[in-house]
């Protein structure tokens, strides 16, 4: 982990197929962790915003809950998870297991 990077778990890229849905939105992916997940969202919600959103693997449901905690205009969402149901958690841990760990994505200041 870097000094700028103060995630407490590793970022994984999805593999294709695999999505967020929320609301009338659906999202694509940019990294995906245990404790948040990236969306590319041309629209993205202000940081703060709760959210309540499905991910989508295969034929296989996750339903989680977060909070926005970054938000660039145009180009996606980091949302935080903070409520995920034991059955969620043990599908989310099977598919990140999966996974091939994401480049590091430094925020710029």
């Amino acid at each position: 982990m870097t000094s700028k990077d103060r995630r407490a778990t590793p970022r994984f890229q999805p593999k294709p197929g695999i999505h967020v849905t929320y609301g009338v939105t659906t999202g694509v992916i940019r990294d995906l962790s245990l404790e948040g997940v990236f969306i590319f969202d041309s629209d993205p919600l202000p940081v703060g915003s709760e959210i309540i959103f499905t991910l989508r693997v295969g034929d296989q449901d996750i339903s989680l809950e977060g909070v926005v905690r970054h938000s660039v205009d145009r180009e996606g969402m980091g949302i935080q998870f903070t409520k995920v149901s034991p059955v969620s958690k043990r599908r989310l841990r099977i598919q990140i297991a999966s996974l091939v760990s994401a480049p590091s994505q430094l925020v710029k200041t």
